[in-house]
């Protein structure tokens, strides 16, 4: 096998951690309010470099890690259809991941120049995690690939274990909408008390304080949902591959609540919404690398 072809897999692996940045720095962009720093776009300013002013340096950050993504993606592409190996399994998610990856770049400059309306940042917000999901689904093909056939047992009940994966993925992906919903329109402190509402266990559900809450109410569907998963796989002779992302996921859905929690009572830190993003991505793909190894049973 010719030796791009080998390194294939690992530089799938490279531009996924590029996008798992870049969507978790995409939130850092909107939390610290530096997302119209730079009101032009693609120019800075009208300037290729912008001024080495805080925000403005977050938001450049932001458009050159997006840059990136954009050229790893290319590259990727030559890569996939280049390779009679790889053009067949991974052609067709290529040519949804580059459609993806143009719409996103468009809807990028839209945000920007429509001045972050609130439906523009939730799209782009959903359309990076739906990108981040098709590259790790073509990364965990490619890695199948360059593996070859495994030695996997048929385990009994992996069907109804992989459809609860998706399931859980999907209440999380739509979770994760709520939550740029809740940041975009301002209403992360619309509930500034916790596990209550402005001291109400029953807030009424309209203006700001309906989306907070929808967000609350959402995280606890998501909890369930991973709870159920683990105590149904618990009694599952699963191999390794196939355990260890869902006992991942129980961690992050704890760490996420604990998470969430934080952002109310601390009053919206940035480190700890950054935090919360990045392991509701985290969240995501971990169930959806259970989904695969599951699949793989």
């Amino acid at each position: 096998m010719p030796a791009n072809q080998n390194r294939l897999p690992s530089f799938f692996v490279v531009t996924l951690g590029l996008v798992f940045v870049l969507v978790v720095w995409g939130g850092i962009v909107r939390l610290s309010g530096s997302g119209l720093a730079i009101p032009d776009w693609p120019l800075a300013h009208g300037s290729v470099l912008p001024k080495p002013e805080t925000r403005v340096m977050i938001e450049y950050i932001h458009r050159v890690l997006a840059m990136t993504v954009g050229l790893c993606t290319v590259g990727l592409a030559v890569s996939v259809y280049a390779s009679p190996r790889y053009r067949a399994p991974l052609g067709g998610m290529m040519a949804v991941a580059l459609v993806t990856l143009a719409v996103q770049i468009v809807m990028g400059g839209r945000v920007v120049l429509e001045e972050l309306r609130v439906q523009r940042v939730v799209a782009h917000l959903l359309l990076a995690f739906f990108f981040f999901a098709i590259l790790l689904r073509m990364t965990l093909r490619a890695q199948d690939l360059d593996r070859g056939p495994g030695g996997e047992v048929a385990v009994r009940g992996t069907r109804g274990l992989r459809a609860w994966t998706h399931a859980a993925a999907g209440l999380v992906f739509l979770q994760a909408g709520l939550g740029g919903w809740v940041s975009a329109s301002g209403a992360g402190l619309a509930c500034p008390d916790f596990p209550t509402c402005q001291g109400s266990w029953f807030p009424r559900m309209e203006g700001l304080v309906g989306i907070h809450y929808a967000h609350r109410l959402g995280a606890y569907v998501v909890l369930a949902a991973v709870l159920g998963l683990l105590i149904r796989a618990a009694s599952a002779p699963l191999p390794p591959r196939a355990r260890w992302p869902l006992r991942l996921a129980g961690v992050l859905v704890a760490l996420q609540i604990v998470l969430g929690i934080g952002n109310v009572v601390l009053g919206l830190p940035l480190a700890v919404s950054a935090g919360h993003l990045a392991t509701a991505l985290a969240l995501f793909g971990t169930l959806l690398v259970a989904n695969h190894e599951l699949a793989r049973l």
